[in-house]
């Protein structure tokens, strides 16, 4: 069906629909009006909106009207969250090959609950094994136990990532695994907890 649809498409339809599908599932939202104007040297809206209204009405697409970036696919693809596993790997030792058909699935990684990630711009969060370009996926909860690894906002102001401590002080926020300076203040709003890292090579 996908594929019939795609056929029905003109070479410049296709390719602004590739672009949309590319910003949609690799950036996490679709591309404005002024965006693929740019991309594609159509300098008028009307022009742009022409070809989306085109990929509407041939179902590739839906769009919800005055929002600027509401651009949806209307066959969402399927993507693949589990890997083969090839073996277990210990320092200096031959690779322990994994049974046959034995896989990991990484969205178990993040078990139950509503999740989100954050991206580290640069690695002031190195000495903690986080480096620039990762993405640290956070549980969403406003309340964490002692010893969590958590994102939080302190003073209002400061995104930190760091582990959650109470003592007679009130909140104390000890780095991941360095050896910095804990964090003491009153005013710690937690955005979640740190279930994972991913890091893109």
């Amino acid at each position: 069906m996908a594929n019939a649809k795609l056929a029905a498409l003109t070479p410049r339809q296709r390719d602004i629909f590739e672009f949309l599908k590319d910003k949609i599932l690799n950036r996490g939202y679709g591309p404005t009006v002024r965006e693929i104007g740019v991309e594609f040297g159509i300098k008028s809206p009307n022009g742009v909106m022409c070809h989306l209204k085109a990929l509407e009405k041939k179902g590739l697409i839906q769009r919800e009207s005055h929002m600027s970036r509401a651009i949806q696919l209307s066959d969402k693809p399927h993507r693949v969250t589990s890997l083969n596993l090839l073996g277990h790997v210990t320092n200096g030792h031959p690779l322990v090959e994994a049974k046959e058909g034995e896989s990991v699935d990484f969205m178990d990684v993040f078990g139950s609950g509503d999740h989100v990630c954050v991206k580290v711009k640069d690695d002031s969060f190195g000495d903690d094994g986080v480096d620039a370009g990762d993405f640290v996926i956070i549980r969403k909860q406003a309340s964490c136990r002692d010893g969590d690894r958590i994102l939080a906002i302190v003073d209002g102001l400061k995104a930190v990532l760091r582990r959650y401590f109470t003592d007679s002080r009130g909140v104390r926020l000890e780095p991941l695994t360095s050896s910095k300076k804990a964090i003491h203040s009153s005013s710690v709003d937690v955005q979640g907890v740190i279930v994972g890292i991913v890091r893109k090579f």
